[in-house]
């Protein structure tokens, strides 16, 4: 390649770089006479608990109370000594309803083995419904033998809904226990009388259509044979200019989650519900976990009570509110000193590790920000990783740059040497990142965080791969073009020895 070419080539890269850098890392800022306002690709992570915070809140079943609660309602009880009658402390804390219908302590006041075996149920099924949520960063704890803890992290990169929002939802849906159910007019359908609601519904899903998401739910024959009845009981009642609308409800217990209309109804008898625009899917998804569920399971014998706003608490990152500013600063100082030390020790050649380690973390950082955001979340196993990854990659750009020098050193020129280098040195760093790829792949069989923690590494090593076995040296094919003396370039200087 010529000179000319290559400086302008240069040139091109550098500008792509930086342009690069800037939309991945240049902080927020608001845009001149606009009210809209600059934000970098680091600012649309979904950050794990440790890093971003979360919201945390309490399941308890009916019948059982946390021992605030209960020094509370003693102290307003009209009657005292009646209501300590009715609760038994537990140890730990919870204090438990002594109440016949309950159901939760037996007259020696142990917890009934019918109580027990019912909340261990539930908890399973609490478990598996924030796993299917794919939540990377997530924690079901069971608190003094019958209580649940249900931790999320603060981070969800929804466009048009608050994070808080969207986290008080999912507590709050995903705390109904009861039984799935469709009522008209507050009363059970005749369907149901003498029937499963599983002899009335086939699936539930969600369909998408354009911008619209749909939650689509497919009915039996005999689910058919309801809807077709309440279209035909709507229908009448419009003709009869009627001003109440008729609606057919789906209740989980006694929570009403979906009111359907005849227009949601299609020709063949199924319903597809709009209920959002694609950018806020995960609260569709949350609704469609939780309605499988119910359809799954039927109901369990334990109700969580209801979940309110003010039962839902934040909490802050492991290392306080400066914790991702500390981050970013520690991260940014790395970056640096990798570079200045790669360019004091090694010259001009320190300018292509300069350029692969910012493409390194060009792409880790993009990939991160835009890969399925939801749940992609990034915590400190995201940030060993990806300085495991930048740390390998310039360790291997020294490696090159030794072997070419040995070669230099054994009396070839500089395009030989450098040719040389990359020869001897190729297949030794095929063979790491292959077994580094593999290890990461393997990681996948996990579920939830070590599943995302596995698409993290495979990330950095392929990153780490393409920037060590083909950008660099296509990096040092154009600066080297470029250099006047290619022995300033590598800081090679020609032993000749006198012959007298």
């Amino acid at each position: 390649m010529g000179k000319k070419k290559s400086v302008v080539l240069m040139v091109l890269l550098t500008i792509v770089i930086i342009a690069l850098c800037a939309i991945t890392a240049l902080p927020s800022f608001a845009i001149p006479n606009s009210v809209k306002k600059w934000n970098p690709a680091v600012k649309q992570y979904d950050f794990s608990a440790d890093l971003g915070g979360g919201y945390y809140a309490y399941y308890y079943p009916e019948g059982v109370i946390s021992e605030a609660e209960y020094e509370d309602n003693l102290a307003t009880a009209e009657d005292p000594a009646e209501y300590a009658a009715s609760y038994v402390r537990h140890e730990g804390g919870l204090y438990l309803s002594t109440d016949e219908d309950a159901n939760i302590v037996s007259e020696d006041g142990t917890v009934t083995a019918e109580f027990d075996e019912a909340f261990k149920a539930v908890t399973e099924e609490i478990c598996a419904r924030y796993e299917k949520k794919d939540y990377s960063d997530f924690r079901v704890s069971v608190v003094n033998d019958y209580a649940l803890r249900i931790q999320l992290p603060a981070s969800e990169n929804t466009k048009n809904q608050d994070a808080s929002q969207y986290v008080s939802q999912t507590l709050s849906m995903f705390a109904l226990t009861g039984e799935l159910s469709f009522q008209k007019g507050g009363e059970t359908v005749e369907e149901l009388k003498d029937n499963e609601i599983g002899d009335l519904i086939r699936s539930i899903s969600i369909d998408r259509e354009y911008e619209v998401v749909y939650l689509h739910i497919k009915f039996t024959s005999l689910g058919k044979d309801m809807i077709e009845a309440f279209k035909n009981e709507t229908t009448s009642t419009e003709d009869s200019s009627s001003t109440s609308s008729t609606t057919l409800d789906v209740l989980v217990g006694e929570d009403t989650v979906l009111k359907i209309s005849s227009e949601q109804i299609t020709g063949n008898n199924n319903v597809y519900y709009p209920l959002t625009n694609d950018p806020e899917i995960r609260y569709v998804e949350t609704l469609n976990i939780l309605l499988n569920s119910a359809l799954d399971n039927g109901g369990f014998d334990i109700e969580f009570r209801d979940v309110a706003g003010s039962d839902i608490r934040a909490y802050e990152p492991v290392y306080g509110t400066n914790t991702l500013t500390l981050l970013y600063i520690a991260l940014a100082v790395v970056i640096a000193a990798l570079i200045v030390f790669a360019i004091v020790r090694i010259g001009r050649y320190g300018v292509v590790n300069l350029y692969t380690t910012l493409t390194y973390f060009v792409a880790t950082a993009l990939c991160f920000a835009f890969i399925n955001p939801g749940w992609f979340e990034v915590g400190f196993g995201t940030v060993f990783v990806f300085l495991f990854g930048l740390v390998l990659t310039n360790v291997f750009n020294a490696h090159v740059y030794r072997a070419i020098k040995t070669e230099f050193n054994l009396g070839k020129t500089v395009e030989s040497s450098v040719k040389g280098g990359y020869k001897k040195t190729l297949w030794g760093m095929i063979d790491i990142y292959a077994v580094l790829l593999l290890g990461s792949i393997a990681l996948l069989i996990g579920t939830a965080g070590l599943a995302t923690f596995a698409w993290q590494a495979i990330i950095c090593v392929v990153a780490a791969a393409f920037c060590n076995l083909l950008w660099a040296r296509a990096i040092n094919y154009v600066f080297l073009s470029a250099s006047k003396n290619k022995f300033k370039y590598f800081r090679f200087v020609r032993e000749d020895d006198d012959d007298e």
